[in-house]
Protein backbone atom coordinates (compact mmCIF):
# COMPACT_ATOMS: atom_id res chain seq x y z
CA UNK A 1 0.00 0.00 0.00
CA UNK A 2 1.30 3.51 -1.09
CA UNK A 3 2.24 5.56 1.93
CA UNK A 4 -0.04 8.33 0.61
CA UNK A 5 -3.29 6.51 1.07
CA UNK A 6 -2.48 5.62 4.74
CA UNK A 7 -4.97 7.07 7.10
CA UNK A 8 -7.33 8.25 4.39
CA UNK A 9 -10.20 8.27 5.77
CA UNK A 10 -8.87 10.15 8.77
CA UNK A 11 -8.54 13.27 6.85
CA UNK A 12 -12.74 13.67 6.31
CA UNK A 13 -12.96 13.64 10.03
CA UNK A 14 -13.10 16.92 12.27
CA UNK A 15 -9.20 17.51 13.16
CA UNK A 16 -8.13 14.09 11.58
CA UNK A 17 -9.25 12.80 14.32
CA UNK A 18 -7.63 13.96 17.26
CA UNK A 19 -8.87 15.79 19.90
CA UNK A 20 -9.33 15.71 23.95
CA UNK A 21 -10.12 11.60 25.02
CA UNK A 22 -12.86 12.38 27.52
CA UNK A 23 -11.46 9.43 29.92
CA UNK A 24 -8.00 10.24 30.86
CA UNK A 25 -8.20 13.61 29.13
CA UNK A 26 -5.09 13.39 27.11
CA UNK A 27 -4.63 16.58 24.71
CA UNK A 28 -4.38 16.57 20.57
CA UNK A 29 -4.33 12.34 20.84
CA UNK A 30 -5.81 10.03 18.03
CA UNK A 31 -10.03 9.50 18.98
CA UNK A 32 -9.92 6.30 17.12
CA UNK A 33 -11.85 3.77 19.46
CA UNK A 34 -15.00 3.56 21.22
CA UNK A 35 -15.94 2.46 24.85
CA UNK A 36 -19.56 1.75 25.77
CA UNK A 37 -20.55 3.15 28.91
CA UNK A 38 -23.12 1.63 31.09
CA UNK A 39 -26.38 3.04 29.26
CA UNK A 40 -25.06 1.36 25.89
CA UNK A 41 -24.16 4.59 23.95
CA UNK A 42 -20.62 4.75 22.29
CA UNK A 43 -17.95 6.87 23.33
CA UNK A 44 -14.74 7.82 21.19
CA UNK A 45 -11.85 7.17 23.38
CA UNK A 46 -7.62 7.16 22.65
CA UNK A 47 -5.94 3.94 22.22
CA UNK A 48 -4.78 3.18 25.81
CA UNK A 49 -8.89 4.01 26.80
CA UNK A 50 -9.97 1.42 24.47
CA UNK A 51 -10.63 -1.29 26.99
CA UNK A 52 -12.19 0.78 29.91
CA UNK A 53 -14.86 -0.82 31.39
CA UNK A 54 -18.25 0.93 31.32
CA UNK A 55 -17.95 1.77 34.84
CA UNK A 56 -14.79 3.99 34.00
CA UNK A 57 -16.28 5.09 31.03
CA UNK A 58 -19.71 6.53 32.68
CA UNK A 59 -17.11 9.29 34.55
CA UNK A 60 -15.92 10.58 30.98
CA UNK A 61 -16.32 14.06 30.88
CA UNK A 62 -17.83 15.70 27.93
CA UNK A 63 -14.82 17.63 25.79
CA UNK A 64 -16.62 19.15 22.82
CA UNK A 65 -15.91 23.20 23.92
CA UNK A 66 -12.81 22.04 26.00
CA UNK A 67 -9.69 24.02 24.49
CA UNK A 68 -6.05 23.18 24.48
CA UNK A 69 -4.50 26.63 25.01
CA UNK A 70 -5.61 29.58 26.82
CA UNK A 71 -8.48 30.24 29.11
CA UNK A 72 -9.68 26.91 27.87
CA UNK A 73 -6.64 25.34 29.49
CA UNK A 74 -7.59 26.07 33.41
CA UNK A 75 -10.84 24.11 32.84
CA UNK A 76 -9.23 21.43 31.91
CA UNK A 77 -6.38 21.33 34.78
CA UNK A 78 -9.39 21.70 36.88
CA UNK A 79 -11.41 18.90 35.25
CA UNK A 80 -7.97 16.72 35.43
CA UNK A 81 -8.31 17.28 39.34
CA UNK A 82 -11.87 16.23 39.80
CA UNK A 83 -11.50 13.14 37.98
Amino acid sequence: MAKTKRGKGLWNTPSKGRGTCPVCLSTRIKLLYSATNSDGNPVKVCKKCSSVSAKTADKAVSTVNLGFRGKLRRKLNRLKRTV
